[in-house]
């Protein structure tokens, strides 16, 4: 969020003008985001009309001619990511018409998507895809058909975009066999059916890699253009122009386009059309398939060290090197990721793209089986622990790493831990010596990438070693939630006073917790305080002596506090809870769920935990109301239950243990992570 809240990027975005003019000054509109960030916690915000027009002006401009003067690249860049984020929070004013609605969350995708800012695009897509209509007749939703075609493309959400090109499509097959066949270019229909026929062959572009489907979108949009198409729909046009000029973009972000030289095309289809599918690229994962020394896609490259932060599409480009290598090269391939939750997730999206190369998986083994230790390896691909490798290697040293000609290790920082850091270098000093084995470590983490570059390789320069790029797409924003004493409700009553405590006044005071942000490094702190959700007593009738040292028996530990909170945020989107123990994830699960209503959606999930747990399971009535807690003792199948769960929108929120903090991909909105502290939490003493 930094790069779009930050009065420098406002200022260029703005351009120069006179004060008190049309456009607000840099800090002015930097106050009034800031304002709407706050107010987007409660889920109650109006976006003040000015801010929203501002909006619109400067994603209008930025839509101007290349060559215009006073718009370089960098300002239309700064220019379309403001407008986007301002976008963005307005989706949440519920005064918006779904008209509006659509339009807006449009104009934000677009402006994501050409800031380097994808992966919101996705995020905008799922606050307004009920309002995509499949099953409407054409008549009823013509004026937002082309809107609705280019918001269900833009989020690449291919169930969603397949269901409605294969609806609309229909429709107007339907519609030119009563007009005896005749083309619907030049009515009142042929606008939109261009549109949705492009976004059709722009589809199957980025699916195939097809050329001639790319100029035939792009002939279908310039129609809509320059009038053959049909003329009276403007929304059409609008629409049209920004997928015009994103698909180029998309064409060069396109894995066709970027895998190196003599990678096969299955290699990129088999990203292209497998679940998750990869339409198009990330900037730091461009920026890795077009590197010309070291490059880890490459077979060739024996030594690497991918670094880059969390949410850049790291597990992605641990995905692209596996898939490239066995496309190209003989031999096994072992990936070694520290967290069981991990593995299921990297498990799941291999299985299908590896379906596609005609490969599979190794069955999933217990980090130390019974048998011989090596288990089955029958398939190309084993996902391990470095535990489980260990274990294969010390049972069986001939044939552990028999046919191994790739291994991945993900989360590679864990080499900084204790018992599993040592486990892990034990590990990795042992393969690096493999000189016929190809090694890859991923990490967000790595402070000392080139001294851990040059120990990989020591033949090389680090920097061909390593890559690493700081680019982070999601929009993020910091804050600090705490117990706050309520100290004007405070009640004091007498008490006999104790050795420990000679105090003869109890003071029961009300605690709520609350939340400090500052959205920018230039903007200030501002706070959101719940209602309280408990008590705690002190030995003291003087609020500056309220702290451990006084405090009694009993009242309302911290992770309750963070727990009502947490289900005061699910209201703005889904929730993790990053807790210290596997006891306080259930705790305060189930502290959130005495928060939140009975929610529908997660019935089957609750019947198949009842079934699989039993009834009386604490987790069984924490998922009635939409709350689940996660920890390394639960079964794997329940796990990957919560867990899909999650993603598919049943549950609000998840109280978890570190199983799910290391790289496991999760549409959450918000990060609580509870950690106790002495003193004022707001001062750092």
């Amino acid at each position: 969020m930094d790069r779009t809240l930050d009065p420098a990027v406002l200022a260029t975005a703005l351009g120069e003008h006179r004060p008190g003019g049309v456009l607000p000054s840099a800090q002015e509109l930097l106050a009034a985001i800031t304002q709407l960030e706050i107010a987007a916690f409660r889920r109650d915000q109006e976006i003040p009309d000015d801010v929203l027009a501002t909006a619109w002006l400067l994603h209008g401009l930025a839509a101007v001619e290349p060559e215009t003067p006073g718009f370089d690249p960098m300002r239309t860049r700064q220019a379309l990511a403001v407008s986007a984020h301002v976008m963005d929070l307005a989706l949440a004013d519920e005064r918006h018409s779904p008209t509006e609605r659509l339009r807006i969350a449009f104009a934000a995708q677009a402006g994501y998507r050409r800031c380097e800012q994808e992966p919101n695009a996705t995020a905008v897509y799922r606050q307004v895809k009920n309002l995509v209509n499949f099953t409407s007749s054409l008549p009823a939703h013509l004026d937002t058909l082309a809107l609705e075609a280019g918001v269900v493309f833009l989020a690449f959400d291919r169930p969603d975009l397949n269901r409605a090109l294969s609806a609309w499509r229909r429709q107007f097959a339907e519609l030119r066999g009563l007009m005896d066949g005749d083309p619907l270019a030049g009515t009142m229909y042929g606008p939109a059916e261009a549109v949705v026929e492009a976004v059709h062959l722009l589809r199957l572009f980025l699916s195939f890699g097809d050329p001639d489907r790319l100029q035939d979108a792009q002939d279908l949009l310039s129609s809509v253009l320059d009038g053959r198409a049909g003329r009276g729909d403007p929304t059409a046009r609008w629409v049209a122009a920004h997928l015009l000029g994103l698909s180029g973009e998309m064409a060069a972000s396109s894995l066709y386009t970027l895998l190196p030289k003599g990678t096969p095309d299955a290699v990129a289809r088999t990203f292209a059309m497998s679940d998750p599918p990869v339409m198009t690229l990330w900037r730091p994962q461009r920026q890795l398939l077009s590197l010309e020394r070291g490059n880890p896609v490459d077979p060739a490259t024996g030594r690497s060290l991918i670094s880059v932060p969390t949410s850049a599409g790291k597990t992605l480009m641990a995905q692209l090197v596996i898939c490239s290598h066995l496309a190209q090269k003989p031999g096994r391939v072992v990936y070694v990721s520290p967290m069981r939750s991990l593995g299921r997730e990297m498990r799941a999206a291999l299985r299908g793209r590896l379906r596609l190369l005609e490969r599979k998986l190794v069955a999933e083994q217990p980090d130390f089986p019974l048998a011989d230790g090596s288990g089955s390896l029958v398939g190309d691909v084993d996902i391990v622990t470095p535990e489980r490798l260990m274990h294969m290697i010390r049972n069986n040293p001939g044939a552990a790493l028999d046919e191994v000609s790739l291994i991945v290790v993900d989360e590679a920082h864990h080499l900084a831990q204790g018992r599993r850091g040592f486990v892990l270098e034990s590990l990795l000093a042992l393969l690096r010596i493999r000189s016929d084995t190809r090694l890859v470590l991923l990490s967000a983490a790595v402070g000392n990438r080139a001294a851990l570059a040059s120990w990989l390789d020591p033949a090389r320069p680090a920097e061909e070693v390593y890559f690493t790029d700081d680019w982070r797409g999601p929009r993020r924003l910091h804050g600090l939630m705490y117990p706050l004493l309520l100290k004007g409700q405070a009640d004091r009553t007498p008490r006999k006073p104790s050795k420990k405590q000679p105090s003869t006044t109890r003071a029961t005071v009300p605690v709520a917790p609350r939340l400090d942000v500052r959205p920018t490094a230039a903007s200030g702190t501002f706070g959101l305080t719940f209602p309280s959700v408990g008590a705690r007593a002190y030995a003291s009738p003087n609020s500056w002596q309220w702290k451990a040292a006084t405090k009694l028996t009993g009242g309302i530990p911290d992770y309750e506090v963070f727990a009502a909170g947490a289900a005061a945020l699910t209201r703005t989107g889904s929730v993790l809870m990053v807790v210290t123990s596997k006891v306080i994830a259930r705790n305060a699960a189930h502290a959130m769920a005495e928060h939140l209503d009975v929610r529908p959606e997660a019935a089957a999930l609750t019947e198949f935990l009842a079934e699989t747990l039993g009834e009386q399971h604490p987790l069984v009535d924490c998922t009635r109301h939409g709350v689940a807690f996660h920890h390394a003792d639960l079964p794997d199948d329940v796990l990957h239950a919560v867990e899909q769960g999650l993603r598919d929108g049943d549950l609000l929120a998840i109280a978890s243990t570190t199983t799910l903090t290391d790289g496991v991909n999760l549409p959450v909105r918000t990060v609580i992570i509870n950690h106790t502290v002495e003193g004022d939490p707001t001062r750092g003493n």
